[in-house]
């Protein structure tokens, strides 16, 4: 195990750098991390005014020491800050995937549950992150590198996403960067860092990291390219089989935090949605205002797509899932999307989803589907690092898809509460369910853009990713 941990943090620093802009850093944090998972950060900051630096919680607050706290005087230019930092104790009282945990020697946490953010600035900061670890130790996270350092610019340390920390497994995996597959586009690599926490079955590590490959392909293929340049998932291994709670963290940098079984089995892992759906999640921005429904609509209409066109599910599948799940999200059209909880944010957000990519395909007369609306605004630069308004990102898909779909129906169902009918919209599609089975109608008035939602139109055939027990 030291060994292939050693093994992978030479890969890290031997892995694929990323053009970044020239922009001199307003902060750099070196940080020590200790084997005992405690933190030594010293801050220097370039500022003429003071500075404080906090903590994003009181909890987080209660394990910094060595740090009094306050306004930091300037001197000669330069604001300075230390302060050590109990790693270890803090992920233990958390002890939740989504906001920091512990397994063993190696934590998953978010950047910010650590490192206190700098206040005083007119804007924010960018600042440079330097971590040394001992030897079988390694750090790693979603933002960019930038020489030896990783790099946080146009986000707030508090929302800044997942930190691998301590004796973790590292992968690095090659994957075509964002946009990169389209025809007559150069290609251009990207990069998946994948963390294993302690706990993993050593018979199950080989196969989970054979699924993340695997999966990231899928996307890649759906996407013309990953979701992103660079990118951490964080696996955190759980006494129960399968694959369990799944988040995206967006901000500076993107990752993916999944729970998965620490005798996780290939069969099982490929039978679940969880990383497919939180991959999706990578690829869009985050949607300001109460857009939750759109957010995670497109993740859940996407996920059995996406398998589907990798041959992982059926074309029947697919619409049967459809058929089962989308009544749970008919009755908030009338009420308004915005008013949208629970399973509504999923399957009221689906059916939207559905009714965009007939009308993108039907209004582009087939050449466009909801796959370049989202592709098509993650290349305009609405990634999953990003923040934007719903109009915002309305607009990059009406550019991307040459149409007017998507804001005629934000007009239609967002801003007017107009019902869905979904009996009939079955009927239009051709879409039925005869004795437990999906029959589909090829007569049907819609059924010409019925047939290029799943599999995806003709003349653009989808690529299988082989299963391991395929290949």
């Amino acid at each position: 195990m030291v060994l292939r941990i050693l093994l992978a943090v030479l890969l890290l620093g031997a892995g694929p750098a990323y053009a970044q802009p020239a922009r001199v850093p307003d902060c750099t944090a070196d940080v020590v991390l200790h084997d005992a998972l405690t933190l030594d950060v010293a801050y220097h900051c370039r500022s003429s005014l003071p500075l404080s630096f906090v903590a994003e919680s009181e909890r987080a607050q209660s394990f910094v020491g060595n740090f009094a706290g306050g306004r930091i005087e300037s001197v000669n230019g330069l604001v300075e800050a230390h302060y050590r930092f109990d790693l270890g104790g803090y992920a233990r009282a958390i002890n939740t995937p989504a906001d920091g945990i512990q397994r063993g020697k190696s934590v998953l946490v978010p950047l910010g549950g650590w490192l206190l953010e700098p206040r005083g600035y007119q804007r924010l900061p960018v600042i440079d992150i330097r971590v040394r670890t001992p030897d079988g130790m390694a750090f790693s996270s979603g933002l960019p590198r930038v020489g030896d350092a990783w790099r946080l610019a146009d986000a707030s340390v508090r929302f800044a996403g997942y930190t691998a920390l301590g004796r973790f497994e590292l992968h690095e995996l090659v994957v075509p960067a964002p946009g990169s597959l389209r025809p007559g586009q150069p290609k251009k690599d990207a990069v998946l860092r994948l963390a294993l926490l302690d706990g993993f079955a050593e018979g199950s590590r080989r196969a989970i990291v054979d699924w993340v490959r695997r999966t990231a392909e899928a996307e890649a293929n759906y996407w013309h390219g990953f979701t992103a340049p660079e990118m951490l998932v964080g696996l955190v291994p759980v006494p129960r089989p399968g694959v369990g709670f799944g988040r995206t963290q967006p901000a500076g940098g993107v990752t993916v935090m999944v729970e998965v079984g620490e005798n996780a089995d290939s069969r099982r892992l490929f039978n679940d949605w969880v990383l497919v759906h939180e991959l999706i999640h990578s690829g869009m921005p985050y949607i300001r205002g109460r857009a939750t429904w759109f957010m995670e609509g497109s993740a859940t209409y996407v996920e059995p797509i996406i398998r589907a066109r990798a041959g992982w599910k059926t074309e029947e599948e697919v619409w049967k899932e459809w058929m089962m799940n989308m009544p749970q999200g008919v009755g908030v059209f009338p009420r308004g999307l915005p008013a949208a909880s629970g399973r509504e944010n999923y399957w009221g957000g689906a059916i939207f989803m559905l009714l965009a990519d007939l009308a993108i395909r039907r209004e582009s007369d087939g050449a466009k589907g909801l796959e370049d609306c989202l592709a098509g605004a993650l290349w305009d630069g609405l990634d999953g690092a990003g923040r934007v308004s719903l109009e915002a990102y309305t607009q990059a898909c009406n550019r991307a898809t040459g149409t007017k779909a998507m804001s005629a129906l934000i007009d239609r169902y967002y801003n007017a509460n107009t019902p869905v009918d979904l009996d009939a919209l079955w009927k239009e599609l051709g879409v039925s369910m005869v004795g437990g089975r999906i029959v589909l109608d090829d007569s049907a008035p819609q059924a010409k853009w019925r047939r290029m939602i799943v599999m995806g139109p003709p003349g653009a055939a989808p690529r299988p990713v082989k299963l391991p027990w395929e290949s």
